[in-house]
């Protein structure tokens, strides 16, 4: 059998190791080793170029450009949400979400960026893959593609991700006890609903909510309205892992998510999840969060303060989280992006 000549838009790989970018950095490692894939990175900006060389050291590096020659590839994956060039090749576009186009920028030109990609994969992809039935279905109802040209991979969490001891935490989180809020600039992310609940929930000193980022200066204000205790923090993974390891609770108050990256990760890494009852949440969480109403501050206020006092029922929701992904098969969403591409490799156009 000859080789898969699989070509990647891969300048995004040069700089992201978060998120969407982990999962897909998966699936460029699954190729990478494959014998049976001849595998070739796309980017043209020097630095970005350098970053990759390094990074994968058995990936050729070439321009974009080369995506429009005919037979010069069997495949082209688009990982980032979107077609940022032309290919001659059959294609295979990650679309994540629609949010460009269900919550737009207000600024036009910015706009017009995260939307004309997708709007390039709705009419010319091959085969569209997402993270989630509900994705899938918005995808279906707001590009008006057939559901017949998506599949559906859910992510699986990266293997960084584990329950463990002996964590050393920055100060003054050592002695305290707290709730997890991660990533929550985006007004979907809905972080006012978590800053009240937890200034209703927490008491004392010793109970605060430590937020993996930033707020925004709007939610910043909020919070301090409140009095509420409440620190950011500039997380590395390493850290971040450890966040989700001790935290009493981690919160995921979103209105939408395609997936929902951070209740698994927090759930590979033992830790009780409290989410909301929206979106692909409940996919994502596969029953093992509490699932609450994302407008409703007192069953979120209920929730966590019983997580707090409750040890019994939190080390249970810890237990099955744990149990969730122990055994798993890490790779299994890499393989299975992998063959899908296999199997749009060589389609005529």
């Amino acid at each position: 059998m000859s080789a898969l000549r699989l070509a990647v838009d891969a300048a995004n790989f040069a700089h992201d190791r978060r998120g969407m970018g982990r999962i897909g950095r998966a699936v460029l490692l699954e190729a990478a080793n494959d014998g049976s894939v001849e595998l070739t990175l796309l980017a043209d900006k020097r630095a970005d170029v350098r970053s990759l060389r390094a990074q994968f050291p058995r990936a050729a590096v070439k321009s974009p450009a080369t995506a429009a020659r005919r037979r010069r590839y069997d495949a082209v994956w688009y990982p980032f949400n979107g077609m940022r060039f032309p290919t001659a090749a059959p294609s295979l576009v990650w679309l994540h979400d629609v949010f460009a186009f269900t919550q737009p920028h207000l600024e036009r030109v910015a706009r017009w960026r995260e939307q004309e990609p997708i709007r390039a994969a709705a009419k010319s992809a091959t085969r569209i893959v997402t993270g989630s039935a509900w994705s899938r279905d918005e995808i279906v109802r707001v590009l008006g593609i057939s559901a017949d040209r998506i599949d559906i991979v859910n992510p699986s969490p990266d293997r960084f991700w584990f329950p463990a001891l002996g964590d050393v935490l920055p100060a003054p989180l050592p002695g305290t006890r707290y709730a997890l809020l991660v990533g929550v600039r985006e007004r979907r992310k809905n972080a006012r609903l978590a800053l009240e609940a937890c200034a209703r929930a927490l008491r004392g000193k010793n109970e605060l909510l430590v937020v993996a980022g930033e707020l925004d200066e709007r939610d910043r204000a909020f919070a301090r309205a409140l009095q509420l205790r409440c620190g950011e923090i500039a997380a590395s993974d390493e850290l971040l892992r450890a966040l989700y390891r001790n935290a009493s609770a981690v919160l995921v108050p979103s209105f939408a998510e395609g997936f929902g990256l951070v209740p698994i990760e927090a759930m590979a890494c033992g830790a009780p999840v409290v989410a909301a009852n929206a979106a692909a949440l409940p996919e994502a969480t596969a029953g093992l969060a509490v699932l609450l109403d994302p407008r409703d501050v007192m069953a979120w206020t209920n929730a966590i303060r019983e997580l707090f006092d409750d040890e019994v029922y939190s080390s249970t929701l810890r237990a099955q989280a744990a149990a969730r992904f122990a055994f798993s098969d890490r790779t299994a969403s890499a393989r299975r992006t992998l063959g899908i591409l296999r199997s749009i490799a060589g389609r005529r156009l």
